[in-house]
């Protein structure tokens, strides 16, 4: 069986990360970890509001296809079924 695990963390930034729109000093990560017959995989994003992109969306997104994950959905099935943003 497989089991999805989704959830939001701050990881702190051993240096402030500062830019002309200002400057953070932790990042914001959605992580999903996967496991199945004992073997574990971790995947994280960082959200970005510039594109569009918030912590909840991005769990939103997530959550509507873990069903699917836990019955065994494949990475082609999943790349498939969740929306692309192409920078034009």
């Amino acid at each position: 069986m497989r089991t999805v695990k989704v959830f939001e963390e701050a990881w702190p930034l051993h240096t402030p990360f500062v830019i002309a729109r200002g400057s953070r000093s932790e990042a914001r990560v959605v992580v999903v970890e996967l496991e199945e017959e004992g073997i574990k995989g971790t995947g994280e994003c960082t959200p970005y509001p510039r594109y569009g992109e918030s912590d909840a969306s991005v769990m939103a997104q997530i959550m509507s296809v873990v069903p699917q994950l836990e019955k065994g959905l494949t990475r082609e099935e999943l790349q498939k079924i969740l929306p692309c943003r192409r920078s034009t």
